[in-house]
Order: structure tokens, then sequence, then C-alpha cells
């Protein structure tokens, strides 16, 4: 069963790359989503594929690492505030590391990973700052 998934996302990346290169060829236009929908949907798909890879620790990886990308990609800083994005990573992260100590170490490590992806993903989070310098 792994083999056929493996096979149908392989053929459907492919299949992407010949759809994206046709694309360049048309003009931008705004998307039927809003914004705060596709960042949504990142965070749902991610959530998704964790699921039907690992079940549930999978997919609370899944949605951990696809909420701290949906989150810090240049239209979420625009769009969202940095509170609550900085929220947002941190739960991210205490959800992956959750699923991680999960899969490792059951219980307890689900509680030490969850602790370790809050923490690591709050210090992320204020390392990261992106400061405007006036010369």
């Amino acid at each position: 069963m792994k083999k056929v998934f493996v096979f149908l996302m392989c053929l459907a990346l492919l299949a992407a790359t010949f759809i994206s290169a046709s694309a360049q060829d048309r003009r931008r236009h705004r998307s039927r989503f809003g914004r705060k929908a596709r960042t949504a949907a990142i965070i749902g798909g991610g959530t998704l594929v964790g699921a039907a890879v690992g079940g549930g620790k999978g997919a609370a990886i899944g949605a951990g690492a696809s909420s701290m990308y949906a989150l810090n990609r240049p239209a979420a800083r625009r769009h969202f505030k940095q509170s609550n994005r900085r929220w947002g990573t941190v739960a991210g992260g205490t959800a992956a590391g959750a699923g991680l100590g999960g899969a490792i170490g059951h219980g307890k490590g689900a509680a030490v990973g969850a602790i370790g992806g809050a923490a690591g993903s709050y210090l992320y989070t204020k390392k990261s700052r992106h400061y405007r310098h006036r010369y």
C-alpha cells in the first residue's frame, strides 16, 4: 500500500512540473481564495498528508510542520499580525514536537517533545526578527 501511495505522489509531482512550465506564459491574476484561507489550506493539507502517512502522530507532525511553514512565508507576514504569527508558530512547533516525541517515546516522549518543540519554536520566533535599518 505504501509503494502505491509513494508512486502516486511521485506521479502527481511529475505532473505538477509540466503544468507549471506552461503556466509561465499567462498573466498573473488574483486567486479565488483569500490569503488567510490559503494559509488554512496549507495547514490542513499538511495534516491530511501526515495522517495518511503516519496516523495520529504523523498528523501532529504534518500539522506542526505545515503551520510553521505557512505562518512564516512572506504572504502571511503581510496579512497576519506579528503576535498571531508568533503564537501560531509556537503552536505548530508544539504539535510537531509532540508528534515526533510520541512516535519515538510514546506518552512521556510526547510530553518532552511538546515542551522541546514549544521552546525551540518560541526561540526561533524571537531570533528571526526582520529589522528595517535606517541609514
